[in-house]
């Protein structure tokens, strides 16, 4: 089976309005394309610039230039490799920071939490 692959953001997870963020998808050597999916299946970007950063890992980097609240919310990585697809990644939750707000949709899932200043 293929293994699955793992999602991180830089800068982080805690984005100001306005600034860029850089989804990163790793997985093994060999993949083909990586997919990058928001909340579900239907909303997605694909991408076959793939670079190899070690001897047993691959990753590819989608990058927002500019985050609004509507791209808060939870993300995830699958690849193509070996003519099938991979298991998705864990979900990495998005939060756009604002003025006084922060958006982290859909909020009908996610418990109350204080924002750090």
């Amino acid at each position: 089976d293929l293994p699955r692959p793992s999602i991180s953001a830089e800068p982080g997870t805690v984005i100001p309005l306005g600034s860029h963020v850089t989804f990163v998808c790793r997985g093994p050597i060999g993949v083909q394309t990586f997919r990058l999916e928001r909340e579900s299946r239907s909303l997605y970007s694909d991408t076959e610039d793939v670079s190899q950063v070690s001897p047993f890992a691959s990753e590819a980097r989608f990058r927002i230039d500019s985050v609004s609240e509507g791209n808060a919310g939870p993300y995830r990585c699958i690849y193509y490799k070996d003519r099938k697809w991979s298991d998705q990644s864990d979900y990495l939750e998005l939060l756009v920071k604002g003025e006084d707000v922060t958006w982290a949709l859909p909020q009908s899932q996610l418990a109350p939490r204080a924002c750090p200043q």
